[in-house]
């Protein structure tokens, strides 16, 4: 009698041990457009700002991404199979929380990094895989970051990354580290949207 019932608890357990696997799939789970792609060549990225040293900051955060996930190899343009092309359009703050006895200064800030970006063929310099979602990109409004149609065009080729920067006498420290920050985050949704399409 007792073999039956530590049967049943045997493979019951086993089917909700293996149930949260079903959405799981082995091997490659990048875009179709993007499964004749193995070897990217990353340049640095452009920067149109006027903060100094984002494209190289920027661009080193995407290649330690692209090395950490593994999806594409990262290599030379005489031997890649696309070239990802990038340029930082903008980095915008917005008050956050301000002083309590001067609403105008702040204490702490949203920071955003914007970046558009393409793959494109190293010997033709076409783009790859160029679609739109909803018309053209525009650049946000300075009152808002993006609205829900910017945020679906990011898909197709705009991040956004961001952090939260707290405001405190070493000014530039605080911003500084507040880039790296954003930069990571800018670099997690590139590659992920470069790796899985979302």
């Amino acid at each position: 009698m007792k073999f039956p019932i530590l049967l049943l608890i045997a493979t019951s357990a086993a089917v909700l041990l293996f149930s949260g696997c079903a959405g799981y799939q082995l091997g490659e789970v990048k875009p179709s457009i993007y499964r004749d792609i193995e070897k990217l060549h990353v340049p640095p990225f452009k920067n149109l700002t006027l903060e100094p040293r984002l494209s190289s900051l920027l661009t080193n955060a995407v290649l330690s991404k692209l090395q950490a996930d593994g999806t594409y190899k990262v290599t030379s343009r005489a031997n890649c199979d696309a070239v990802l092309v990038g340029e930082i359009s903008q980095v915008k703050k917005q008050q956050l929380r301000a002083d309590r006895t001067d609403t105008l200064k702040s204490r702490e800030l949203n920071l955003y990094l914007i970046v558009d970006f393409h793959l494109q063929d190293p010997r033709t310099g076409a783009r790859i895989g160029e679609r739109s979602a909803r018309g053209a990109l525009e650049v946000p409004a300075d009152d808002k970051v993006g609205t829900e149609e910017e945020l679906i065009s990011a898909r197709q080729g705009r991040v956004v990354g961001e952090t939260i920067q707290f405001i405190d006498p070493g000014f530039q420290v605080s911003e500084r580290n507040a880039i790296s920050l954003a930069a990571r985050d800018l670099a997690d949704k590139l590659v992920s949207q470069l790796a899985n399409g979302w």
